[in-house]
């Protein structure tokens, strides 16, 4: 008899051809090693040491070194005593020991077993029971380090061949305005890279996971707006484009959100190879027309090795980038963030199931995330799109990755630009296809972004402001014409 007939078990009747399948998808395929895997040597992890990362923030360095874990490496990070910070292998190359446990010195550091001096270039400066203090030993043996600095609270290595170590990037977020301050931050994911960089591009997460309707009530539920939830604005269901920019080494994705029934709000975001995202402001609910505002926060998604990864976070204050006025610099260290809860996994499991955020659905994934069992939508367009740039640049693929030509700017001592923004722009419900009206705006936004690639500095920005107001105007005409 057969097993699918509905008289065998009228109570578990297969109603549909999926229905009660668990026992034909118990196999698990394997990860994407290609592009989750990044230890020395592997492909991914290559090309991220082609670039600077961040290797942990500046309130980790204090009067003992950091161990740390990036890329898959075991490394000690610590500024010396006269301000210089160095990343080094963490054990000592002359008997193993870890340099967790060194003394700290006025130029470089010590190890605390048979006193090796090392400097923060992996210079031995001294190697005590040698008769010429390690003069000639320090010709041949030298403790493994990575060129590495301080900015914006964020501790900067490279961890590549020194040969073609770049310029670190000037990016534009830097500078775009005048009363910015800075604070950073980082969010530690026991989960690969990669799925917590695919958050970002996956953007249809917003409208449900960020939801003030995602949550659980149970009886102890105050009623008041969840704290894993953006603004109500924001929380809605937007009209997504997509578009690989600049070569194929970043993807930008569009978010059109109609605002009451005379304004679109167009929400840019770059996410750039090999691992960085920009977002504009989070707290925007398009009351008020705004043209090119700027990037509010980046992030590097750093792996930690295979299992695990840190965001690093540089957040932005002040009045020009935070209108609103909803920053907290006192949220932002080590494991939180001033945004969102839910991007660490400090809260209990039984809070967290009533109300998930990133940190939750992000790590439930599997500590790799299985691409091969993924079954996409069309609102998946971003995600594959990001990891399709990811592979070329992996494979060698894409001339624009090689290191002169992706470094290029950074080398000539030029900023590098991005797309990000918040625009809002008074524009009228279209009757009968709206929708198709916001994709409209979303592609014109991006178009005159990318235009202003024609331009440097305050130039460009007037260009870009200039044009937004233009195409805002034009509707206006088109309306008075009628």
């Amino acid at each position: 008899m057969s097993m699918d007939n509905p008289d065998t078990h009228p109570d578990f009747a297969r109603g549909g051809g999926q229905a009660y399948r668990g026992y034909e998808k118990t196999g698990v395929l394997p990860e994407d090693p290609e592009l989750t895997h990044t230890d020395p040597g592997t492909p991914m992890g290559d090309l991220m040491r082609r670039f600077w990362q961040p290797v942990c923030l500046s309130e980790e360095l204090t009067d003992v070194p950091r161990a740390i874990r990036i890329l898959g490496e075991d490394l000690v990070a610590f500024r010396d005593k006269s301000g210089r910070v160095g990343v080094l292998h963490r054990h000592c190359a002359h008997r193993g020991a870890s340099l967790e446990y060194g003394i700290i010195q006025e130029t470089g550091i010590r190890c605390c077993y048979h006193g090796f001096h090392w400097d923060v270039d992996g210079t031995l400066l001294d190697a005590p029971g040698e008769p010429d203090g390690g003069e000639r030993m320090s010709r041949t043996v030298g403790q493994g380090a990575y060129p590495a600095f301080e900015r914006y609270g964020m501790v900067f290595a490279y961890m590549g061949g020194y040969d073609q170590m770049p310029k670190f990037p000037e990016w534009e977020f830097f500078h775009t305005y005048d009363d910015l301050e800075f604070a950073s931050y980082s969010n530690i994911y026991p989960c690969n890279w990669l799925q917590v960089f695919d958050n970002i591009p996956d953007q249809i997460h917003t409208s449900q996971l960020h939801s003030p309707h995602m949550r659980v009530i149970g009886d102890d539920d105050d009623g008041g707006y969840p704290t894993t939830a953006f603004n109500p604005v924001f929380a809605q269901l937007p009209v997504m484009e997509y578009a690989s920019v600049r070569d194929d080494t970043a993807m930008i994705f569009s978010a059109g959100r109609r605002v009451g029934r005379e304004r679109v709000w167009v929400r840019l975001n770059d996410v750039i190879l090999p691992n960085l995202t920009l977002h504009p402001h989070t707290a925007e609910d398009g009351r008020e027309a705004r043209y090119f505002h700027r990037v509010y926060m980046a992030r590097w998604y750093v792996p930690i090795d295979d299992e695990n990864s840190i965001v690093f976070g540089l957040r932005m204050f002040g009045d020009s980038i935070d209108p609103y006025g909803t920053g907290d610099k006192s949220k932002c260290g080590y494991d939180k963030a001033d945004f969102l809860d839910g991007q660490t996994g400090e809260r209990p499991r039984e809070v967290a199931q009533r109300l998930p955020g990133d940190w939750d659905a992000v790590t439930s994934q599997r500590r790799i995330a299985r691409h091969a069992m993924e079954n996409p939508t069309k609102e998946d367009v971003g995600v594959y799109m990001n990891r399709k740039n990811l592979r070329m640049a992996v494979r060698g693929e894409n001339p624009s990755m090689a290191q002169t030509a992706v470094h290029a700017r950074a080398n000539a001592g030029r900023r590098n630009y991005v797309y990000t923004n918040n625009t809002v722009l008074d524009i009228p419900v279209r009757e009968g296809d709206d929708d198709a009206l916001v994709r409209e705006v979303c592609k014109k936004v991006l178009e005159i972004v990318v235009a202003g690639d024609a331009y440097e500095g305050v130039e460009r920005d007037a260009f870009i402001d200039g044009a937004l107001r233009d195409y805002e105007r034009s509707f206006a005409a088109a309306a008075a014409a009628e």
